[in-house]
């Protein structure tokens, strides 16, 4: 190896070090990026769109299937024209569902790539990874039985798709396949999969069973009569889980895959190209 080459790979291995991920095989790239960017030295593409003046409802939710009330926004573009659809967004773990409005400008991205559509998020829980789980509750069902009926009662019956990023981008395809006939489209970025239940996070799943009765992986026949655009970084933990699922859609759908991370600029940047892949179901 050149010194060159070798004082490359060695301030590789620094910053591995330094973003706390150990001694890595500098031919480990994937690791590496990680690395890079957990020590600011590598960062996402972004994306941030124009105000659009959208108009927001918000509430809260009292849902049989949870344990707390729910905070929920729903926006319209400004006018009085009806809307074409309804995107409802999926949050992450952690997160809530002011995430889709606050951090994401989903509004603003879609009126940005002209798609006249009211934007629906409802807090499905800090890491009930959006299914039935052994304390009681049920994040799927609030979802699928309250909050899409009251959105829909408010919005008007119009085509809606689902958007969702890392916990809330498993979420989104897990509720495709459950109700493949109620969405015309599904658009995951950086969804939060395993392939293994020893490989899951902890706490994402109540046990092996319940990985099981969960795998998305296993329903994506589901959706092959919707549209599904699936975006993902290649620097993101979840990347070889987002490539197994694309290899496992034998159906013709619509991939993102590119240079990002696990984070928000990344799915600011793939947002315009995941709703232009659902324009033509929502319009």
């Amino acid at each position: 190896m050149s010194r060159r080459g070798f004082l490359a790979g060695g301030g590789a291995l620094v910053a591995a070090a330094a973003a706390g991920i150990g001694v890595l095989d500098v031919t480990d790239h994937s690791l590496l990026e990680r690395g890079l960017h957990r020590v600011g030295l590598a960062s996402s593409p972004d994306h941030h769109a124009p105000s659009s003046g959208a108009v927001e409802r918000s509430g809260t939710l009292q849902s049989r299937f949870m344990d707390t009330s729910l905070g929920w926004t729903v926006s319209r573009p400004p006018g009085t024209e009806p809307v074409q659809g309804i995107v409802f967004c999926l949050h992450g773990y952690h997160e809530t569902h002011r995430v889709a409005f606050d951090v994401l400008h989903v509004p603003d991205v879609a009126a940005a790539v002209g798609l006249r559509v009211a934007v629906a998020a409802v807090d499905g829980g800090a890491d009930s990874y959006w299914h039935k789980r052994a304390n009681g509750t049920d994040a799927m069902s609030m979802l699928l039985k309250d909050f899409v009926p009251m959105t829909r009662a408010m919005v008007g019956d119009v085509p809606a798709a689902l958007m969702g990023w890392s916990m809330g981008g498993y979420g989104s395809l897990l509720a495709a396949e459950r109700d493949p006939t109620g969405f015309v489209g599904v658009a995951p970025a950086s969804p939060a999969l395993w392939l293994t239940p020893g490989a899951t996070a902890p706490g994402a799943f109540d046990s092996p069973a319940d990985f099981y009765a969960n795998d998305v992986l296993s329903g994506v026949r589901s959706l092959r009569n919707m549209i599904v655009a699936l975006a993902c970084g290649s620097g993101d933990p979840f990347y070889s889980a987002a490539r197994r699922l694309d290899t496992t859609m034998t159906f013709s759908h619509a991939t993102f895959f590119g240079p990002g991370y696990h984070d928000a600029s990344y799915w600011r940047s793939v947002a315009p190209d995941q709703l232009r892949a659902l324009m033509p179901a929502l319009s």
